[in-house]
């Protein structure tokens, strides 16, 4: 019994380890990144030109514009221009504006700091070559500027109130657009920041409407066709009955939109907003809720030869569940489609949300573009009031994130695109950098096939100390050059990491479309530096196949260089390495071109390099550890029945049973034997009690002489 015991502890034992280690290699698995990272840079590998502005207080910096040869930086009464090749300042071209007295003075009695009570510019467009319009928040008093420049001068033309166009806390999220000679803007609209607006002069959305927008977080805007395109994060409306969850949503209104008739006069006829869809699939799908940046619209080829126009987003869970981030892309196409569709609806404030049934819509359809906006039916425009949430969602592109990363970590905050980079084989990739809220930034690539998308983190690299939130990226001129902006620091940083591995192994699996590995220079080299033939130019981004660095007949090596580099493409042959030079015996040896699977002569080196995936060994060591735990667990048992004495008793169940036979026995060996014929007497001396029940308590009056005879004992049952 105690064998059997031990050995079922032992098995529950093994079980159990064996149940929570599958439990954590199905967690593990389930939740390890889709990528690994290529390269890891910290702070001091980084090559970086840094600008400060006013390092002596805040500076909420954030970019206002770009051009081929500058970069406008919006901060603290302040607006700088600084080359976008080397960050240096044009002093000349340097603009301030401070806050009025009066305004400062208020602000600090509203009970606002200081530093809140200054004038940070957020919004700089350009009207004309000489005329530019300037908004800040004027210490809590948004207000704007028209300006025209004269002798190199900027002079104030005219001031204005610049509520519904600039925020007033400089904090804010706020998106500014500009198309047709008008500008979009989306913000707050007043001090408590309870006014949340998307306006053009002099149309707005509803004030106060929930279903329009509630507690919204802007985040970027563009056109696109006839429309401008918002997109935000929000608290759902839809979602209210069940509790509080913020949802990613995109929002649009027609450039020509004039406003509805009578009372619609300066309430949008156009709006629509949808919801956006970036989650892993499945039966119940893990859903990335919370967008945080966009690019603009980019042009490309995306599994197929078909030219798509897509917007990337980085897309976050909550702050208070598990760390995910991942980055979607959607297609325009997609966008459209979904206004197109139906108009979500809630019969009463405790009813579901249910799609509008077609014929309940009126004509002409509630949010499209008109010749003239006025004259709409109010039924029309009232309907786009009050309908304003599409029933479908817009789906990511190949209906999956691009990219997802769970770390405890960082979270995804802003990101970027060098769009269609060309290849050596004329491909092109779209080469994405991301930033997260510890201060580093991802170079990444996003690999399309037919099937889905696929991509390759080939560098993470830490810009700004201290955990410092990146809050903005913006490309500059060059492969690998960055625009990174934090609240008060500015980094031009340089991404570029060709020179950084000298073998040809490691140049082609970095799968970096800015890299190849020169025959030629024996390097790797940055394209946009290449004077070259691009035929002498060894590159594979779709696969990082390495086998293409082996030396083929008709890739000559230059005669008297056999450096480290060298040797080390060579193959080890009977511990001998081979010359790569033919051989005096003129045997040709056949091998693969390592590129179509053809056999070739003639080839001096071949060889094979066999690359495993973090999945594969992650595969490999859980199986392999299943294998050890079983034939462990056969060995145990052989060796406990091989050396495992036999019981005195083989036949009995029980060793209660044998004691209790020894002592009505005879035994003289037994060990309850009387000794010396001595009378023992085994009488229970129980103290008095109660009356015991009948069905568990019987008294029977025995006992046991000195031969083992059977006379009176006082049986107890309890």
């Amino acid at each position: 019994m105690y064998c059997l015991r031990i050995w079922g502890s032992t098995v529950l034992h093994h079980v159990t380890i064996l149940f929570f280690f599958l439990l954590y290699s199905v967690e593990i698995s389930a939740w390890l990144p889709d990528t690994a990272t290529k390269i890891i840079h910290d702070i001091k590998q980084i090559s970086t030109i840094t600008f400060l502005g006013n390092n002596s207080f805040p500076n909420h910096f954030t970019v206002l514009n770009q051009d081929a040869n500058s970069i406008i930086l919006g901060g603290r009464n302040t607006v700088y221009n600084l080359s976008i090749y080397d960050f240096t300042e044009r002093k000349e071209k340097r603009l301030k504006w401070f806050s009025s007295d009066a305004h400062t003075q208020i602000c600090q009695l509203k009970g606002k700091s200081e530093d809140d009570c200054q004038n940070y510019i957020r919004i700089l467009v350009p009207l004309s070559t000489e005329r530019l319009l300037v908004c800040g928040t004027n210490s809590y008093k948004p207000y704007c500027r028209h300006y025209t420049t004269l002798n190199d001068e900027y002079v104030t033309e005219k001031e204005f109130s610049g509520v519904g166009i600039c925020p007033f806390n400089p904090e804010y999220n706020n998106t500014a657009v500009q198309s047709n000679d008008q500008i979009f803007t989306a913000t707050i609209a007043d001090f408590s920041e309870r006014d949340p607006v998307i306006y053009r002069e002099p149309q707005r959305t509803e004030l106060s409407d929930l279903k329009q927008l509630n507690a919204p977080n802007f985040v970027s805007s563009m056109p696109y066709d006839n429309y401008i395109f918002f997109f935000f994060r929000e608290t759902a409306v839809e979602y209210l009955n069940c509790g509080k969850i913020i949802y990613s949503r995109v929002a649009r209104v027609c450039q020509n939109d004039k406003g509805g008739p009578h009372q619609f006069g300066d309430r949008w006829t156009s709006f629509l907003k949808a919801r956006l869809n970036c989650s892993l699939p499945g039966e119940y799908p893990f859903y990335f809720d919370e967008i945080q940046s966009t690019t603009s619209i980019i042009e490309g080829r995306y599994g197929s030869n078909l030219s798509q126009q897509i917007v990337y987003g980085t897309l976050t869970t909550p702050n208070n569940a598990i760390g995910g981030s991942a980055i979607c892309a959607y297609s325009m196409k997609d966008i459209i489609r979904v206004f197109q569709g139906s108009f979500k609806h809630q019969e009463s404030i405790n009813a579901n949300w249910l799609p509008v049934p077609k014929q309940k819509v009126p004509e002409p359809r509630p949010g499209q573009c008109v010749n003239d906006s006025r004259i709409l039916p109010e039924s029309v425009v009232n309907f786009a009031k009050t309908h304003s949430l599409m029933e479908e969602a817009v789906p990511a592109l190949f209906n999956q994130p691009i990219l997802v990363r769970v770390s405890l970590q960082y979270r995804f905050t802003a990101i970027t695109v060098d769009p269609q980079v060309q290849t050596v084989s004329n491909d092109v990739f779209d080469v994405l950098y991301v930033g997260t809220d510890n201060g580093k930034v991802l170079k990444v690539v996003n690999i399309p096939n037919e099937n889905g998308a696929n991509a390759v983190v080939i560098s993470e690299n830490t810009v700004f100390s201290h955990n410092t939130p990146v809050r903005e990226l913006k490309i500059a001129p060059g492969y690998g050059r960055v625009v990174v902006v934090s609240s008060n620091e500015v980094k031009l940083a340089t991404f570029n990491h060709c020179a950084s591995v000298d073998h040809c192994q490691s140049c082609v699996a970095l799968q970096d479309p800015h890299c190849a590995w020169d025959t030629q220079q024996l390097a790797c080299v940055s394209l946009d530096a290449v004077s070259t033939l691009r035929r002498s130019l060894i590159q594979d981004v779709s696969h990082g196949n390495t086998r293409k660095c082996s030396p083929i007949a008709n890739n000559k090596i230059p005669t008297g260089v056999y450096d480290d580099n060298i040797l080390e493409n060579e193959i080890l042959i009977d511990n001998k390495i081979e010359d790569p030079s033919p051989k005096p015996n003129n045997e040709e040896v056949e091998c693969d071109d390592g590129v179509t699977e053809n056999r070739i002569t003639g080839c001096a080196v071949r060889q094979h390099l066999v690359i495993y995936t973090a999945k594969t060994l992650h595969v490999i060591v859980v199986c392999a550890s299943l294998v050890a735990l079983f034939l462990g667990f056969i060995a145990g048992y052989l060796f406990s029945r091989r050396f495992h004495p036999y019981a005195h008793y083989p036949n009995a169940p029980f060793i209660e049973q044998h004691n209790h036979l020894e002592r009505l026995s005879g035994n003289p060996n037994g060990f309850l034997t009387p000794r010396a014929n001595k009378t023992v007497n085994l009488v229970l001396n129980v103290p008095p009690s109660p009356a015991p029940k009948k069905d568990n308590l019987e008294t029977k009056d025995l006992n046991i002489a000195s031969d083992g005879t059977l006379q009176k004992i006082k049986k107890t049952y309890i």
